[in-house]
């Protein structure tokens, strides 16, 4: 089959991976310059920052083989152990697990999905040019895939449109780069007893993925919630904040990422969705299975996720 795979984050690049192990053809089309969704690095000047997941953990005994051979690949280290999981990070930044992952897959970078029409047994994606597969999968939030199905000519049912009930908080990300290294936390790592709004600090040279010391500044998705339209604004408040916490810093530069989609709020209670009546699955960190030990959205979630719906779509191929 021809399969056609919207976002290029974690359970996008498992799940293409997969299926064309298993044979199949498959392309992805990420609207970003570059894969890797949430798992995303940022370079600022000689430095560098994660901007996106911070680091992941691992419970599935199937992420556990994988992160040993991502570890023997140069691709990530540990970073700390905090019972009972350790912490991983990609080496040189979350990005490059992301980049490792799309190598050897067809990805079409800076490709924005428009709509989505079902036309004489094939789905076809209208980007800058019209693309017809037999399946499509949507990797993106659920709020952003229920919008772009919602702005498509597809049958939906009364299930399908139920997926617009879910809801994700946003989160902004203060990137301050400084003149001097300072100590923030144990590891690189404060995420306890801060000031209202702020979720995590994060030193990115402590971390070990940065040449000079970049901040982090991970804010709380009500406050995010609450500041993301006001920019400039709210990047002021994120350094007045961090100073709080840390006393007086040297900034060389600042800056803010705004994520509109972050966390779920709720999780969809399986791995993945398909829609009633046309081949097109969804699936992502928001869609867990039912015995999740963890029960939030993370990097984990989205490898299981991807890999579940390629097993399934795979299965469904052969029968």
């Amino acid at each position: 089959m021809k399969i056609g795979i919207i976002g290029g984050g974690m359970s996008g690049l498992i799940a293409a991976r997969d299926l064309q192990a298993a044979g199949h053809t498959v392309e992805i089309i990420e609207k970003s310059r570059s894969v890797g969704g949430r798992m995303a690095t940022r370079r600022i000047n000689d430095g560098q920052a994660d901007h996106g997941a911070v680091y992941f953990t691992v419970r599935s005994d199937e992420l556990k083989e994988e992160v040993k051979e991502w570890q023997t690949a140069g691709v990530v280290q540990e970073w700390f152990v905090a019972d009972p999981y350790p912490r991983y990070v990609g080496l040189n930044g979350m990005n490059k697990i992301g980049k490792y992952l799309a190598e050897g897959l067809d990805v079409r970078l800076n490709e924005k999905v428009e709509t989505i029409t079902a036309k004489e047994g094939s789905i076809v994606l209208t980007a800058s040019e019209q693309l017809h597969y037999d399946v499509v999968i949507l990797t993106a939030p659920i709020p952003q895939a229920s919008e772009l199905l919602g702005g498509s000519s597809l049958n939906l049912t009364q299930a399908d449109q139920k997926l617009k009930e879910y809801i994700f908080e946003p989160a902004l990300v203060g990137l301050v780069e400084l003149n001097e290294n300072i100590q923030v936390g144990e590891y690189g790592l404060l995420d306890q007893d801060l000031p209202d709004g702020i979720l995590k600090i994060v030193n990115n040279e402590d971390k070990g993925i940065s040449k000079n010391p970049i901040l982090s500044i991970y804010m709380t998705g009500e406050w995010s919630e609450e500041w993301f339209d006001r920019e400039d604004k709210a990047l002021e408040e994120v350094v007045r904040l961090t100073i709080e916490q840390l006393g007086d810093l040297s900034i060389a530069s600042k800056q803010l990422k705004r994520w509109r989609y972050a966390q779920a709020k709720q999780v969809f209670k399986a791995p993945y969705y398909k829609l009633e009546q046309h081949p097109v699955w969804l699936c992502g960190d928001a869609f867990l299975e039912p015995d999740d030990p963890s029960g939030h959205t993370r990097v984990e979630s989205a490898y299981i996720s991807g890999k579940r719906l390629a097993e399934h779509i795979i299965r469904f191929a052969q029968s």
